[in-house]
C-alpha cells in the first residue's frame, strides 16, 4: 500500500483503526451512533472481516478495535478471526458489558485481546440504564468489568458526556466510581448529531466545555489525582489541533466496510477492500471535521 512517490501511505500512516464488527446489538442506547444500522442484515462476512485484518495488517497497523452493534453477539467470530491475524496486534473490544462472561474475555484473550472499553454512561444504575434502555445494562458493565480486571485486560470506561451529565460533581462522582471498579482510563466522548442523536440539539455550551476540559485538565494533572484512571478526552486535542480522525491519526470503518473519518462524521468514503482506498483516505483528510 505504498504510495506512488515510494513514501509512507496514507493508510501506512494511521496509528488505529476502529472497525463496527456487526449490526446486532441487544441494546437501543439514547446515544448510538449505529441507531439507523441496529439489527439489520450483517453484509460483511467472517471471511471479509479476515481480509481487512490482514490489509491493516499489512500496512504496518497495529491497533485495531472493534465496536458495533455489540460484538461480544459474535464471540466465536472474533475468537477464530483474531486467531486468524498474520502477526501481533492489540485488538480492543467497545462492549455494553453484554456477553463478557469470564469464560468469554478469557477466550478473547487468549486469542489475543488486549483490553476491553465498556460504555458506561452514569455512575448511578438507574440512570445508566435508562440511558442504554435496558434494566440490565448497568450489572453487565460491572460484571464485565470484574471480569476484565481478573484477567488482566486493560480496562477503559468509554462515557457519553450529555447536557444532562456534564457538571463538575457528576464527572468527579464517576472518575471515583471508574477507579472502584478498577478501571485504568475513562474515555470521554461528547455528544453529536448522529445516529439516534440526528437533528438534535445535544452539543454542549461552552460553559459546559470548560468544565469538561478543565475536569480533564486536574484530572491528569494535580499530583493528588494520580491514583485515579488517566482521562481520555479527545474534543480538548481536537480544538486544539484539528481532527484525530480523518485519515490523519486513525478511520472508522463501519458495518458495511465503507470508510468514514470516525464513528460521528459519516462522510462515507470507498469500502477498505477496494484498491483505491488511498484516494479515499486522502480526500478525508481534506474534508476534515465539522466539530463545532
Amino acid at each position: 500500500s505504498k504510495a506512488l512517490n515510494g513514501s509512507i501511505s496514507n493508510l501506512e500512516n494511521l496509528k488505529l483503526v476502529q472497525i463496527a464488527f456487526t449490526k446486532k446489538c441487544p441494546l437501543n442506547c439514547e446515544h448510538c451512533y449505529e441507531g439507523h444500522e441496529l439489527n439489520k442484515k450483517d453484509t460483511l462476512s467472517l471471511d471479509d472481516h479476515k481480509q481487512i485484518l490482514q490489509k491493516l495488517h499489512a500496512a504496518g497497523i497495529s491497533v485495531i478495535q472493534y465496536g458495533g452493534g455489540e460484538p461480544m453477539t459474535h464471540v466465536d467470530d472474533l475468537v477464530e478471526l483474531f486467531e486468524s491475524a498474520p502477526g501481533k496486534s492489540d485488538f480492543y473490544i467497545y462492549t455494553s458489558g453484554f456477553n463478557c462472561s469470564r469464560k468469554n474475555l478469557e477466550r478473547l484473550k487468549n486469542a489475543g485481546l488486549t483490553g476491553i472499553s465498556i460504555g458506561i454512561d452514569h455512575y448511578l444504575a438507574e440512570k445508566h440504564n435508562a440511558f442504554r434502555r435496558n434494566d440490565k445494562a448497568f450489572q453487565w458493565a460491572l460484571d464485565a468489568a470484574k471480569n476484565a480486571r481478573d484477567l488482566n485486560l486493560v480496562l477503559t470506561f468509554t462515557i457519553c458526556a450529555t447536557k444532562e451529565f456534564c457538571s463538575e460533581e457528576n464527572l468527579w462522582n464517576y472518575l471515583n466510581f471508574a477507579n472502584e471498579q478498577g478501571a485504568s482510563f475513562i474515555q470521554v466522548l461528547e455528544p453529536r448529531a448522529a445516529g439516534n442523536y440526528e437533528y438534535q440539539d445535544v452539543y454542549l455550551n461552552l460553559e459546559q466545555l470548560t468544565t469538561l476540559e478543565t475536569f480533564f485538565l486536574q484530572a491528569n494533572a494535580d499530583a493528588s489525582k494520580k491514583h485515579l484512571p488517566i482521562v481520555l478526552y479527545t474534543g480538548y486535542h481536537q480544538r486544539k489541533k484539528g481532527c484525530l480522525g480523518a485519515g490523519n491519526g486513525y478511520l472508522y470503518i463501519d458495518t458495511d466496510g465503507y470508510i468514514s473519518s470516525c464513528p460521528f462524521c459519516r462522510n462515507m468514503k470507498t469500502h477498505i477492500l477496494d484498491k483505491n482506498h488511498e484516494t479515499a483516505i486522502h480526500e478525508l483528510k481534506i474534508d476534515g471535521c465539522d466539530l463545532p
